[in-house]
């Protein structure tokens, strides 16, 4: 293994503001201690970085990502933070829905975001080639786990349905939604879910920082309601937590 290694996170900025800040600093956070405990990334620092690439490019809307290359035979690091490309969904997309493919993949460390460049050249060239918003990933033991940029849950009855919390980054915007979800009287069920049954699941959709909870319409050939009342509640009660967020939000 390389002696560099780049961890990553990528946040969502409304009105000149980075949304909810903290969390994505902490998952930073561990990811960096994960690869070298001795470093010492602080908040502060981090925040600096957000605040300085929303300045000089006056950033009001838009995504903003915060690289850590650590040198593990060093013991030492650089901060990379730049405005990046987004794509956020359409109007469409969150109303119809949206369709999804899946492809084999097992991460090694899943709840640490470390750059893979191959992995995302991959589902880049197959996003692109099939007119798709998200990659889903399949384990080597045919479980569906997450998005390639996105957590994935499924809705059946009263149950919301996540791949187990170990096997899956545990994205900022899903916590939020388990905490609706049990607020609003779902239950929360952590199973590996079998690509060969996703038929039996009424709902499906997909949580990140740029989809917010976006309606998954098809994964494969595999159709799914995206009027589901539950999930719908849900997209609603999420964008009241961005508003609070940024609202209270202050550098």
């Amino acid at each position: 293994m390389s002696d560099i290694i780049i961890a990553y996170d990528v946040l969502r900025v409304i009105n000149a503001k980075p949304l909810f800040a903290k969390d994505h600093y902490i998952r930073l956070s561990n990811s960096v201690t994960s690869v070298d405990p001795t470093i010492n990334f602080s908040e502060e620092l981090f925040l600096s970085h957000i605040l300085k690439v929303i300045k000089s490019n006056n950033l009001i809307n838009g995504n903003i990502k915060t690289i850590i290359q650590i040198d593990k035979r060093k013991k030492s690091y650089t901060i990379d933070c730049k405005e990046i490309p987004h794509h956020y969904p359409s109007d469409n997309d969150y109303q119809n829905g949206i369709n999804t493919i899946t492809y084999t993949f097992t991460r090694e460390n899943p709840h640490n975001k470390i750059w893979n460049q191959e992995l995302r050249e991959i589902t880049d060239k197959m996003i692109a080639a099939n007119n798709i918003f998200e990659v889903l990933y399949v384990n080597k033991e045919g479980h569906l786990t997450e998005g390639s940029r996105s957590n994935l849950f499924f809705i059946n009855n009263n149950e919301l349905i996540s791949a187990p919390s170990t096997e899956i980054l545990l994205g900022v915007t899903r916590k939020f939604i388990i905490e609706d979800a049990i607020k609003t009287g779902l239950k929360l069920i952590e199973k590996k879910i079998s690509l060969d049954e996703i038929s039996n699941y009424k709902s499906a959709f997909i949580s990140g920082t740029s989809p917010k909870i976006l309606p998954v319409k098809k994964i494969n050939k595999i159709k799914f309601d995206v009027k589901n009342v539950l999930l719908e509640r849900l997209m609603y009660n999420f964008d009241i937590h961005i508003k609070k967020d940024i609202d209270n939000f202050v550098f």
